[in-house]
């Protein structure tokens, strides 16, 4: 006669980190409609006449003026309220907080910011023969602050570009040197699909998985002058925004 066993009991297991956000996450990602800039916000700008230390000193700046920009001229913020990492030239070229520090600034809806600098192609016309660059920034969490309704959220991307306009090193505005695009649709729709529980291993593309086509990757490599590529440079507020 054979005996039947008891099946062992299925343990269900919780990870703690995602636990923590579910519970302190200001407002929890809607699971039926994906908000535009939702995954992100890819802001390009064709700078003129720039090298990469000069880009690199402008990024801290650049960060509180898209903050201005959400929140108003008056916001009260300061460089000393805003934290910034950057990379290393060999090996580590992404610095990140920790995991859980990572989560804690997604779960208080506080924009985080990922700068990049790519070289012009040599023939175009804006390398000028001397290796001149343009930065790439992507932006996360920044779709909490973004009104909903299709004319705010123009008129809203447009003062973004106006607050911009002073890094370009263009006195004048002209049309498409700053151009904001959303990430997460096209042919990126499931390679940049990003939670805040996935946002860590994201933004570790370039290190992780380097080959693998998204916009982080996109934006950390240097394709136009290989032989030298630019760490990246992470920042974020210290306090909730």
């Amino acid at each position: 006669m054979i005996e039947l066993r008891e099946k062992p009991a299925i343990k269900s297991f919780i990870n703690p980190l995602e636990d923590w956000y579910e519970s302190n996450s200001v407002s929890r990602r809607s699971s039926e409609k994906v908000r535009k800039y939702e995954n992100g916000m890819l802001i390009s700008i064709s700078n003129n006449e720039c090298y990469y230390e000069a880009l690199f000193k402008t990024f801290k700046e650049t960060y509180i003026s898209i903050i201005k920009a959400l929140k108003g001229k008056d916001y009260d913020i300061s460089k000393w309220d805003v934290r910034q990492l950057k990379g290393d030239w060999d090996g580590n070229r992404i610095k990140l907080p920790s995991r859980e520090e990572l989560l804690r600034v997604c779960a208080n809806e506080t924009p985080i910011l990922i700068c990049a600098v790519h070289n012009y192609k040599k023939d175009d016309i804006r390398s000028k023969g001397k290796e001149y660059s343009h930065s790439h920034l992507y932006l996360y969490n920044i779709h909490y602050h973004l009104p909903s309704t299709p004319i705010e959220l123009r008129d809203m991307e447009g003062r973004i570009e106006a607050h911009l306009q002073r890094y370009t090193n263009i006195r004048k505005r002209v049309q498409g040197v700053i151009r904001i695009t959303e990430v997460g649709v096209g042919k990126h729709h499931y390679t940049d699909n990003i939670s805040p529980l996935e946002l860590y291993d994201y933004l570790h593309s370039p290190i992780s998985r380097p080959h693998q086509e998204n916009i982080i990757n996109y934006i950390s490599n240097n394709r136009h002058l290989p032989s030298i590529q630019y760490p990246l440079t992470t920042i974020y507020l210290n306090k909730r925004l």
